[in-house]
């Protein structure tokens, strides 16, 4: 007897696993944004700074309200992308290779589609603003010019931020899913099991069973 091995999946655990993957890529992708700010000759807290201006926050708790809404924003990809893919069923993130290739797309969507708007009509007033706050001797002239000056350079960097974003959430969503999220169906008994190895016991057993079953009538 031969069946084909069916793979269900939890849809609480799957969107759960995306939002952790999400929130670990958020945090990842702080590594190259601050390389490129501080080659920039910018603080590293500058858009932090900026982020929570754009909240209204201007205490010295703006820089962790910029964090927070940095962190809300990737648990709410998280939460989108992850019904998502569990409604329309169109990739199994159980697979490694699948998670890097749909990380690679995602980045670069949400790169395209949220980033460069927000970025080209929020972030960067607000970033001039902040510069020259920051640093009193700059003139909002001079920070404009910082930025537009240092375009290239915000657009690659935030090309291979959004990158190492969508491939960290891929490969922690995909690992967490291939450890503790997979569930084996076996499509006979309509019954599901958390590991391969139940799952292929199960189908010995059934498969002896049928093997019993026609020697009786056989006989």
């Amino acid at each position: 007897m031969t069946t084909t091995i069916r793979i269900d999946f939890s849809f609480k655990s799957e969107v759960f696993f995306v939002v952790v993957g999400a929130i670990v890529g958020a945090i990842t992708m702080i590594i190259p944004k601050t390389i490129f700010e501080v080659e920039m000759g910018l603080p590293y807290y500058l858009s932090w700074i900026a982020f929570g201006h754009v909240l209204e926050v201007y205490s010295s708790s703006s820089a962790i309200a910029g964090i927070g809404i940095h962190l809300i924003t990737a648990i709410s990809v998280g939460v989108v992308v992850g019904v998502f893919l569990y409604k329309t069923g169109i990739l199994n993130i159980s697979k490694i290779s699948n998670g890097l290739l749909y990380g690679l797309i995602s980045g670069s969507a949400i790169f395209a589609i949220f980033f460069i708007p927000v970025q080209e009509f929020v972030l960067n007033p607000q970033i001039v603003n902040t510069i020259v706050e920051v640093d009193k001797s700059m003139s909002l002239a001079q920070a404009a010019h910082l930025i537009s000056r240092n375009l290239v350079t915000i657009m690659i960097g935030s090309i291979i931020m959004h990158l190492v974003f969508g491939i960290t959430l891929w490969l922690v969503s995909s690992g967490l899913s291939i450890k503790f999220g997979s569930r084996y169906r076996c499509n006979i008994c309509d019954i599901s099991f958390p590991r391969i190895d139940s799952y292929q016991k199960h189908m010995q057993l059934i498969t002896e069973q049928d093997q019993l079953n026609r020697k009786k009538y056989l006989f």
